[in-house]
């Protein structure tokens, strides 16, 4: 059948000679994987610019239950990203972000509000203009809710990694409680520390998860 969702990219992988395989979470359907035929040739009729990490989508698919493909017959960018593009630092984050959400979500039974929780986290990235060096803990904190593994506190989610440096527990504190537009300010060091606990928070939650290959590239472009 044919319906009209709204989408997230999270990655795509070339497939043959011109086409690619694009991992979507959808508004209607959560997780769903499409073909896209042409996209490498020389005259596409849908741009592989659609299909950059984190963009925001609105489709009009062919969709089949159970099906492990399915295709795309009209696609627009709803939310085009200006300063996420320019920004080195902001297009590193959205790039270390789409690797830990591809492997985080997979089957989720509330699509649409998990859905509307990165939609909207993401446009609040786009537009701050500063202070935005902690929104990828924050987001990954935030996250945990609709994954069903959120900590209580700071001393929840050190206790859980059996971790001693208590310098981690009130910053956690301020960034489950608190929205993006607030800023803390802390030392690079423990803006490091921070991310490594949560991925391994994540590692312990999380079956499969493994190793985040783009958090060295994130940590030496945010940080520089």
């Amino acid at each position: 059948m044919i319906v009209k969702t709204l989408g997230i990219v999270f990655r795509f992988i070339r497939y043959k000679e011109t086409s690619v395989i694009v991992t979507i979470f959808t508004r209607k359907y959560g997780i769903q994987s499409y073909i896209v035929n042409g996209v490498r040739s020389k005259k596409p009729k849908i741009a592989s610019a659609f299909f950059q990490p984190l963009t925001l989508l609105d489709m009009v698919v062919y969709h089949k239950d159970g099906a492990s493909l399915n295709r795309i017959s009209e696609i627009k960018c709803t939310d085009p990203y200006m300063d996420i593009l320019s920004n080195i630092r902001k297009s590193s984050v959205i790039l270390f972000l789409s690797e830990v959400l591809f492997k985080s979500i997979k089957h989720e039974s509330h699509p649409e509000v998990i859905y509307h929780f990165m939609h909207n986290s993401l446009l609040s990235f786009e537009h701050l203009n500063s202070g935005y060096e902690n929104f990828h803990i924050q987001f990954l904190l935030k996250l945990t809710k609709y994954l069903g593994f959120q900590p209580d506190s700071g001393a929840t989610l050190k206790g859980q990694l059996l971790h001693e440096n208590s310098e981690l527990e009130e910053p956690i504190d301020h960034f489950l409680k608190e929205g993006y537009n607030t800023y803390l300010s802390i030392s690079n060091k423990l803006r490091i520390a921070l991310i490594d606990r949560i991925l391994e928070f994540y590692q312990l939650h999380i079956d499969g998860f493994g190793k985040i290959q783009s958090t060295q590239i994130l940590h030496e472009v945010i940080h520089e």
